[in-house]
């Protein structure tokens, strides 16, 4: 998985580019992005905002949109984003079982992320948009607190099955909710 990410949150998190990371995980970033380059379903985007004067992470995948809002997210947590990412993921399709095999196929595949500069125009564009009209810029994310928590699961299963997301094909604007092109793609790829 490539998680490609905004400047701003390059620099505040200290992230390291690949050729820039030192032995062994300079050739494992390298491979993974080989790999993994340009296969729009393993790249992701990410982007650092603030919410209750916390750092937090949108994360959004290249191929379908499907979004994911890591609230609170230290540097000591870097390490594990991966985990946490999956771990929404298998969250929103816990019912499902035909998915959730998918989806341990897919990781099992796709161990390791990597981190790297961000360019793709519409992916910044997705993350600016979801981050203002969805979340409000974080103001939205109080209607999710109950007694003092803040429910970060119900948060990304809103965003991914009630948000409606766009997307050009063939100069054709497409409407979908990300968790059902997330779902199609991966069993499409990873279903028995």
């Amino acid at each position: 998985m490539i998680i490609y990410v905004t400047k701003e949150t390059f620099d505040k998190y200290k992230l390291k580019r690949p050729e820039d990371l030192k032995p062994p995980l300079d050739e494992l970033a390298r491979t993974t992005i080989e790999k993994e380059a340009g296969d729009r379903l393993c790249e992701w985007g990410g982007k650092l905002f603030y919410f209750d004067r916390r750092k937090c992470i949108q994360i959004v995948n290249f191929a379908s949109k499907f979004t994911l809002f890591l609230v609170d997210v230290k540097l000591s947590d870097l390490s594990n984003l991966g985990a946490y990412i999956a771990e929404y993921i298998f969250d929103i399709y816990s019912a499902d079982k035909k998915m959730l095999s998918a989806l341990e196929r897919m990781f099992e595949e796709h161990r390791y992320m990597c981190f790297s500069k961000l360019t793709d125009k519409s992916i910044i564009s997705t993350l600016n948009s979801t981050q203002s009209r969805f979340a409000e810029d974080g103001y939205r994310f109080y209607e999710f607190i109950s007694d003092g928590i803040l429910r970060t699961k119900d948060i990304n299963r809103k965003v991914n099955s009630n948000w409606l997301f766009t997307m050009k094909i063939n100069n054709k604007t497409d409407y979908f909710y990300a968790c059902e092109k997330f779902r199609e793609l991966v069993l499409d790829r990873y279903g028995e």
